[in-house]
C-alpha cells in the first residue's frame, strides 16, 4: 500500500514538472514579476508614401496581413509602432496580434499575444499620425522572427508602407485570421511592410542603446536572399549577439533608391529631412551610421563632391545637436553598373577621401575598402557583388558587417 502511494506521488510530481516545462516552452505568462529591463528600438522600417498603382494604392478590405520582422536584440516585452503618416484617410485595425514566427505564415504554438492600445483591441490612426501599442509580454529571441498580424475590416484606402522588405508579408482570404496559427488562410504574398514601422524591445538593463543605419537600397538589403535576414545590418546584429551580446541594437533606417540631396515620393525624403522621424524619435537611440550618396552619383554623374560633403556636414551637425555620435560609411564601388560613369567615379573617390580623412565623423567604416577589387578598385571584388555590379550579394553583405569595428561604439 505504501509502495502504491509512493508511486502515485512520484507520478504526480512528474506530471507537475512536465506541465511546468510545457508552459515555459510555450511562453505562458508567469505571475512572477519580470526582471528590470530597458526599452530600446529593436527593429524599424522607415514609412514611405503609397505608389500611384498597386497594392499600396488599393489598400485592404476585410483582410488580415501577417508581417514578419526580425528584432536583433532579445527581451521579454515588445511595443509596436504603427504609422499612417502618408495615409489620406483614417485607418482602423480591428485586431492586432504578435507571436513568435514558426516559418512561412505559421506562428509558434502558445506564443500568440493580443495587442492593445490603451487597453482596447481596436485602434484608429488619423492620417498623418502614428500610434504605439501597450507593452506586450512575449519572449523575444534575436535568432527568431516575430509575426505581427493586423485585421482591417473597412477599406483602408492608400497605405503607408515600406517597399522592398526582402521579407514576405502574408495576405489572407476574407476575414479576421490574426490569431490563426497554421497560416493556411494566408494565400497571397507581398514583399513590403504595411503601417508597421517599429518594434521596441524591453531588453536587459545593460543594453547601451540603438544605432540607426541611414542609407538606401544597400542598407535595405536589396538582392539579399529573401526571408533569410541577410541584410548587412542583420549580419551586424548577429555579430554583436555573438561577440558582445546584449550591448547594442542595430536598426534599419534605409530606403531603397534614397538620395542624399533629393527627396521624392518614390525614393523617400532625403536623410536630413527624415532624421527626426526615422532616427531621433527612436527609443533609446544612441548613434547613427550614415551610408548614402551612391544614388546621387549614379543618377547625377556630374554632381559636385562638395555638394555631397556639405549635406553630410549638415547631417553630422544635426546628429551632434541631438547628442548622438555619427559614423560615416564610404561609398561602395559601382564599376560595371548600368549607370557607371568616369565622372561619377571621380566624385565617389573624392567623397570617400573626405569621409576617411576629414575627421568630421566620429568614426569611419570603410565599406569601399572591404568590398573593392584590389586589381580594379572601381569594381566589387569577385564573389562579393550581385549581377548588377551595384548591390552586394549575401557574401558581400556579410563582408560589410565584418568591416564594422565595435570599438567605434564605445
Amino acid at each position: 500500500m505504501k509502495y502504491g502511494k509512493k508511486r502515485w506521488i512520484v507520478f504526480l510530481l512528474c506530471c507537475i514538472a512536465l506541465l511546468f516545462v510545457i508552459l515555459t516552452a510555450f511562453g505562458v505568462k508567469s505571475k512572477l514579476p519580470s526582471k528590470p529591463g530597458k526599452w530600446v528600438a529593436g527593429w524599424s522600417a522607415p514609412p514611405q508614401p503609397p505608389s500611384e498603382t498597386g497594392v499600396s494604392h488599393d489598400g485592404f478590405t476585410n483582410q488580415t496581413l501577417r508581417m514578419i520582422v526580425h528584432p536583433n536584440i532579445g527581451g521579454d516585452h515588445v511595443r509596436l509602432h504603427f504609422s499612417n503618416v502618408f495615409g489620406t484617410a483614417p485607418v482602423t485595425f480591428q485586431a492586432v496580434r504578435v507571436a513568435n514566427d514558426q516559418g512561412g505564415a505559421q506562428t509558434l504554438l502558445g506564443s500568440d499575444r493580443k495587442v492593445t492600445f490603451k487597453g482596447k483591441a481596436a485602434i484608429t490612426i488619423p492620417p498623418g499620425q502614428t500610434v504605439t501599442s501597450d507593452p506586450v509580454s512575449i519572449h523575444v529571441d534575436s535568432q527568431r522572427n516575430l509575426a505581427v498580424s493586423i485585421y482591417v475590416k473597412k477599406g483602408t484606402g492608400p497605405t503607408t508602407w515600406h517597399q522592398h522588405s526582402m521579407q514576405t508579408t502574408y495576405l489572407s482570404t476574407s476575414g479576421n485570421h490574426a490569431s490563426d496559427k497554421l497560416g493556411t488562410a494566408f494565400k497571397k504574398k507581398e514583399q513590403e511592410w504595411f503601417w508597421l514601422d517599429g518594434v521596441d524591445v524591453k531588453a536587459d538593463s545593460g543594453v547601451k542603446g540603438a544605432i540607426a543605419v541611414v542609407g538606401s537600397s544597400i542598407a535595405n538589403g536589396n538582392h539579399s536572399t529573401p526571408d533569410t535576414n541577410r541584410r548587412w545590418i542583420d549580419d551586424l546584429g548577429e555579430r554583436l549577439n555573438s561577440e558582445q551580446p546584449g550591448t547594442w541594437s542595430i536598426i534599419n533606417a534605409g530606403i531603397s533608391a534614397n538620395q542624399l540631396l533629393e527627396s521624392s515620393d518614390a525614393n523617400g525624403e532625403k536623410p536630413l529631412n527624415r532624421l527626426k522621424r526615422d532616427v531621433f524619435s527612436q527609443t533609446d537611440i544612441s548613434g547613427v551610421i550614415l551610408h548614402e550618396g551612391i544614388n546621387d552619383i549614379r543618377h547625377h554623374p556630374d554632381i559636385d563632391a562638395d555638394q555631397m560633403i556639405h549635406e553630410m556636414k549638415k547631417i553630422i551637425r544635426a546628429s551632434h545637436e541631438h547628442g548622438l555620435k555619427i559614423y560615416g560609411g564610404t561609398i561602395v564601388p559601382y564599376g560595371g553598373a548600368k549607370l557607371y560613369t568616369d565622372s561619377g567615379e571621380k566624385t565617389r573617390e573624392a567623397v570617400n577621401h573626405w569621409i576617411r580623412t576629414s575627421g568630421a565623423f566620429d568614426g569611419v567604416i570603410d565599406f569601399d575598402k572591404a568590398l573593392r577589387d584590389p586589381k580594379d578598385p572601381k569594381r566589387y571584388r569577385p564573389g562579393y557583388g550581385w549581377s548588377d555590379h551595384f548591390h552586394p550579394n549575401d557574401k558581400g553583405y556579410q563582408v560589410m558587417a565584418d568591416a564594422v569595428n565595435f570599438s567605434l561604439f564605445k
